[in-house]
């Protein structure tokens, strides 16, 4: 286990159990950060499309507009912030990029105080804020492993990823009480001096653990980064089962809408909570996973937890067929919400530990783009097989096709390693493997 934990803070009982990742101060900082952060942006994702059709009146394509332009930049601009993350300050990056969205949004609120909002400016401030989202999610990645070993980094990405599914589930409410409550201009006042608070901690996080990896001139490149992910048997085995599995989990989220409409007979309302029980799955397995996850055979939870969240969505259709209440079709997403909470934690964890410090940045920006850049395919995807197939017959389809394809990392030598330590053996050997079959040695 010593091999997987990095040296100790000064001061630190060697021989103690390591504390909990809420009493290391910095880390209690970025955690707060990442809270008020996490708020505003979920807030934010429902708030700004919420705008076009109360404030505008916009049409259903202009609503997808204003979504699809907070998820733009992930793809446009990840690889390029990931090179940062090694040649500037991490404080840097984390303040800037919430700064950044809180002054946009205060700009969309003065706006609508004074009925000079158009879409066109909604739409340009929406890019805008995706974009600086972007420093911020891959800021905060790369920031954990510097203020906490490798055992309580674990518990360290159980609290952040239990923040996640947290804001996820009071995001959009909160965003439709506000708007309702307080009116557009109030509303973007507010999540804007959410996005203040979070880069007012940010500026507080030790500048010395924070400092650029490297030299400016010996920064990595992104293709250093691809090139690792694609080098590394580990990392690219994760990165390709994550993106399958995001692909297939968009395909099915856009398949069970017509199903549970056309088929089910169900209200918007009442699929929005069958879909939400997976918050709250996510939420306890984010949790669980931060409590024992370093105490876990790395390689099979990872395995193993994934399976499990394809098969509690293939559960989904056999509970419909057998005619169960509808509220109890939501235990098929609570126990997909939960197993992939467990995955997402370690899965994290594995990437922040094994590349190089000075890779971590262009790494997690690749593996992003892979896992990220498969949702709207995905999404496209369901939909084409919901008109071909019908609803029915597409939704069986999908879930067994993901659960399928969750089997993925049983033919990976990831699921025989048990700790970090052999994690990183494995991807030292595969990427000087890779290297010699390319120079020809």
């Amino acid at each position: 286990m010593s091999a997987d934990i990095r040296r100790p803070p000064e001061g630190t009982d060697v021989g103690a159990p390591p504390r909990p990742p809420l009493r290391e101060p910095a880390f209690r900082t970025l955690w707060l950060g990442d809270l008020a952060a996490r708020s505003a942006h979920q807030i934010t994702a429902f708030g700004l499309p919420l705008l076009v059709v109360t404030l505008l009146a916009g049409s259903g394509t202009q609503v997808g507009l204003v979504g699809a332009a907070q998820f733009v930049p992930v793809l446009a601009f990840s690889l390029l912030v990931g090179t940062w993350t090694a040649r500037s300050s991490l404080r840097w990056i984390l303040v800037t990029g919430n700064a950044a969205r809180g002054v946009v949004l205060f700009g969309i609120g003065a706006l609508a105080a004074t009925d000079r909002l158009v879409f066109t400016t909604l739409l340009v401030g929406a890019f805008l804020i995706g974009s600086a989202a972007v420093l911020h999610d891959i800021g905060s990645q790369v920031t954990a492993p510097r203020l906490l070993d490798g055992d309580r980094l674990v518990a360290g990405n159980g609290l952040l990823q239990a923040t996640t599914s947290v804001t996820q589930m009071a995001g959009p409410a909160a965003a439709g009480f506000i708007v309702q409550s307080a009116g557009a201009s109030w509303a973007a006042v507010v999540t804007g001096a959410l996005f203040c608070a979070a880069a007012m901690a940010m500026a507080t996080l030790p500048a010395r653990a924070l400092r650029p990896a490297t030299d400016r001139g010996d920064a990595p490149t992104i293709r250093a980064g691809l090139a690792y992910v694609w080098r590394s048997r580990p990392i690219r085995d994760l990165c390709v089962q994550s993106a399958l599995f995001n692909l297939h989990e968009q395909a099915f989220a856009t398949v069970f809408l017509v199903y549970g409409v056309r088929t089910l007979g169900l209200s918007g309302g009442l699929i929005g909570l069958v879909i939400g029980l997976g918050s709250v799955g996510a939420l306890v397995g984010s949790l669980v996973a931060g409590r024992v996850g370093a105490r876990l055979h790395l390689g099979r939870a990872l395995t193993v937890s994934i399976t499990v969240a394809a098969l509690g969505l293939l559960l989904v259709p056999g509970l419909a067929a057998a005619g169960t209440a509808t509220v109890l079709l939501g235990a098929g997403f609570v126990i997909n919400g939960a197993a992939l909470a467990v995955y997402n934690v370690l899965a994290v964890t594995v990437r922040q530990q094994v590349p190089p410090p000075v890779l971590l940045g262009a790494v997690t920006a690749s593996y992003r783009i892979a896992a990220f850049g498969s949702l709207p395919v995905g999404a496209l995807l369901g939909g084409v097989l919901a008109d071909l197939a019908g609803a029915t017959t597409a939704v069986w389809v999908v879930a067994v096709s993901l659960t399928v394809s969750s089997l993925l990392l049983y033919a990976s030598p990831l699921r025989r390693a048990a700790q970090l330590s052999e994690v990183r053996a494995l991807a030292d050997t595969t990427t000087r493997k890779e290297r010699s079959i390319r120079h020809g040695d």
